[in-house]
This record gives C-alpha cells, sequence and structure tokens, in this order.
C-alpha cells in the first residue's frame, strides 16, 4: 500500500482502517449478544452447569489447537480472503443455528457443533487482522489504532451483554442469533472495501507449514525484546485470567452474596475501565516505552493485591456491605483502566518489531498459548479456592507479579525499549 496515502489525515479519514474498525465494531456486538444467547439457551434446554461448561470449553479449545495453524496461514494467504471469508461463515452458521432453534430442531449437538466451527473460523479470523492493521495505518498513527480497537473490544462487552437480555425478550433465542448472523455479514460487506496490501512472498515457495512453524518458534526464542515481552504479559495473563473468570464471581456471589443484577452491574465495571484507559492511550504520546511499561505493571500489581483489602475479615465485618462492594468496584475500575495502558502499547510495539511476513505465525503463537493456559489458570484458582481465603489468592498473585515486575526491570532487552523508532524493519527470510 502506498505508505504516503496512510499519512495523509488522521485514522478518521483512513477509509480502509474505518471499515475494518466498524466492521469489527458491528461483530463484537453481535458476538456480545449471541454469548449471552447461547448460554441463557443451553441452560433453558439442559438446566445443566456442567452442558454449558462444556459448550464455554469447545469456544476457546480449537482456539488453542488450530492457532499455529491460522497464524502461518495468515502469512501465506490473502489476508483480505481470510477476512471477509471467515466473516461470512460465521455469519451462515449462525443463521443456520438460529433457524434449528426457530425450527424446534436444536439440541445440544447443534449448539456444540456450531460453536466448535465458529470458534475454529475465529481462530482464522484474528490473526489475518491483528497482521494486517500495521498495514492499513501509518507508523504514528498505530498505537491510536490499537487503543480504538481495544475499546472496541470491551466497549461491545457491556453494550453486547446488555442488548443480549433485552433482545431475548424481544424476539426470543431464535431472533437473536439471527441478528448475530447478520451483523457477521454486514461486516464481511464493509471489508470487501478494504485495499488491503498482499503479504511479499518469500523466492523458495516450496518452504513447508511444518518449516514455516518451527521457523516462526525459532524467532520468537531468538529475538530477546519479543520473548522477554511475550513472556512477561502470558505470566500476567496467567495470574488475572483465572482470578477474573473464578475468583471475581466467587466473591461476588459467595463473599459478597451479590443479586443477579448487581452481578451483571459488577462484571461490566473491568471493560469499563478498560474503555477508559483505551481512550488514554488514544492520544498519549510514548516517549518512553520502558518507563510507561513498568510502571504500570507494577501498579497493576499493587491493585491486585488491593483487591484482597475489602475481603479481608476485620474489614468485613466492620464495615456495610454497600462500602465494601463500591470500593472493591473501584479499585476493579482502575485495574481495567491500567490494564488497557499496558496492553495497548505492548500490542503496538509487537506489530512494530514483528516482520509482515511472520506477524500472521507469531500472533498466532502468542493467541495458541494464552488460550491454552486460560483453562489451567482457572482450574488452579478454582481448586485453589476450595483451600485457602480467596484473598490470600489476590494477594499471593499481586506479589508474584510485583516481585516479577522487579526483576523485568533490571532486563536490559527492556531497557533499550524507545517509541517510534522501533519498528520489524525488513521480512525475515525463511531458511532455504
Amino acid at each position: 500500500m502506498d505508505k504516503e496515502r496512510l499519512t495523509q489525515g488522521g485514522l478518521f479519514k483512513n477509509k480502509d482502517f474505518l471499515l475494518l474498525f466498524l466492521g469489527g465494531f458491528v461483530s463484537r456486538v453481535g458476538n456480545g449478544v449471541h454469548h449471552i444467547a447461547l448460554v441463557w439457551f443451553i441452560l433453558e434446554l439442559t438446566g445443566s452447569g456442567t452442558a454449558t461448561g462444556i459448550l464455554m470449553l469447545l469456544s476457546t479449545l480449537p482456539g488453542v489447537l488450530v492457532g499455529p495453524f491460522s497464524g502461518l496461514v495468515a502469512d501465506r494467504v490473502n489476508r483480505k480472503i481470510l477476512i471477509v471469508g471467515n466473516d461470512v461463515i460465521r455469519g451462515l452458521l449462525v443463521i443456520w443455528l438460529g433457524w434449528t432453534v426457530y425450527s424446534g430442531a436444536a439440541g445440544f449437538f447443534h449448539l456444540a457443533s456450531a460453536t466448535v466451527l465458529i470458534a475454529i473460523s475465529s481462530s482464522f479470523f484474528n490473526p489475518a487482522v491483528g497482521a494486517t492493521l500495521p498495514n492499513l495505518v501509518s507508523e504514528e498513527n498505530l498505537q491510536r489504532a490499537n487503543s480504538m480497537e481495544h475499546f472496541s473490544i470491551n466497549f461491545t462487552q457491556i453494550i453486547g451483554a446488555a442488548l443480549g437480555g433485552i433482545l431475548i425478550s424481544l424476539v426470543g433465542i431464535a431472533g437473536v442469533f439471527f441478528v448475530n448472523g447478520v451483523t457477521f455479514l454486514v461486516s464481511a460487506f464493509s471489508e470487501l472495501f478494504i485495499d488491503i496490501p498482499p503479504v511479499e512472498k518469500e523466492a523458495d515457495t516450496k518452504v513447508t507449514f511444518l518449516a514455516d512453524f518451527k521457523f516462526g518458534l525459532k524467532y520468537l526464542y531468538g529475538h530477546k525484546l519479543i520473548f522477554t515481552m511475550f513472556g512477561i504479559a502470558l505470566f500476567f495473563n496467567f495470574l488475572f485470567n483465572g482470578l477474573a473468570a473464578v475468583g471475581l464471581p466467587y466473591i461476588f456471589k459467595e463473599i459478597l452474596g451479590l443479586s443477579s443484577s448487581q452481578f451483571g452491574f459488577a462484571q461490566s465495571i473491568f471493560p469499563a475501565g478498560a474503555i477508559v484507559g483505551s481512550l488514554i492511550m488514544s492520544v498519549l504520546v510514548i516517549k518512553n516505552y520502558y518507563r510507561l511499561l513498568i510502571g504500570a505493571v507494577t501498579v497493576q500489581s499493587s491493585l491486585i493485591v488491593a483487591m484482597a483489602l475489602p475481603l479481608l475479615p476485620p474489614i468485613l465485618s466492620n464495615f456495610a456491605l454497600s462500602v465494601i462492594f463500591f470500593s472493591f468496584l473501584g479499585v476493579l475500575f482502575l485495574f481495567g483502566t491500567i490494564n488497557a495502558v499496558v496492553n495497548v502499547p505492548l500490542n503496538t510495539l509487537l506489530q512494530r518489531l514483528i516482520p509482515d511476513n511472520l506477524r500472521g505465525r507469531i500472533f498466532g503463537l502468542i493467541g495458541t498459548m494464552t488460550q491454552a493456559l486460560t483453562p489451567i489458570s482457572m482450574a488452579l484458582i478454582g481448586f485453589l479456592i476450595d483451600q485457602v481465603p480467596v484473598h490470600y489468592l489476590f494477594i499471593g498473585a499481586g506479589v508474584g507479579s510485583l516481585l516479577l515486575t522487579l526483576i523485568a526491570s533490571q532486563l536490559q532487552a527492556l531497557k533499550e525499549l524507545k517509541a517510534p523508532e522501533m519498528s520489524g524493519g525488513e521480512p525475515a527470510k525463511n531458511p532455504g
């Protein structure tokens, strides 16, 4: 793509980015609505928590298994075909699911098979989008573009969940699935008009997928800065994913005894904070990535410890439940804000550092390893909650994060981080 054209005007004058952003926004709202309807319907159909858990597992497991392969495809196949095609596939699958519910034929098999196929399709879609974004915006706009994407992901979680409950009562489960299917097709239509540059092909076209995969692993391991940032991000995700998925619901229901409406409100606080953080990052000019990341991660680790404070027995027994509830939400909101301050520049740095012809497979590997650790994190936190008071888990995770941050702050690779000068440079070449 013509680099000169990318630098003309800001993001809101960039037709290709706006089409990708708006298409993703619409389909993410549909996804949020779909998730609420799916969980509601499986509980209505089976009344089984186990069946619901299996369905949620099926929504994540394909990403773990397919992720490395899908990342390679994003580097070797036309990314526009991947993006448009997978939105069409997901749209048709969800419409088919809506038809099975409308006709009364839907059973667990229909829900499970559609969930697996949608998850596989998403595993090919996501690395293609992540690898494409740096090709659509100029270097100076990349951080702002990532901030807008982060805003979209979190904002659509809030409105998708709220809209899902309303739509279920208005048009029923089948209607919700039909609406979600249409959002995917609308997204695909908008993406048809995006000008996505082709990935630069290597001279040796006989390189196999296995060789490509090994090369991606070798590149990730051999690039000290990328490997260091990835390792730190992986550790923090492992710690907080389990606490967020298992620890927070346990606190809200079992310790604070919230109603369902209060629980829904509490669940929206983290993404609300992340939205604020995304807006901050969209206007913040970073002059020293090292200082920002180390400072933000230190604050984030401290906030994990702070979440435990309202849960300490002396505080629980001496303060009103409303005071404890809102103080906990305040800390959670701040954590969401700082989480965006960490993730947006981290994602921007990875996009700048990784060459275009490797970006898909590296993002696929990162996504796969992150998703693979999430079930382990959830299982571990679930087991530990039955063994020790939950506030000890938050204190332990926060202290562990602070120690890791202290170690990371001494790594020379991170100290060398600079702002706009960081770039992936020339495409990396596979060994012949």
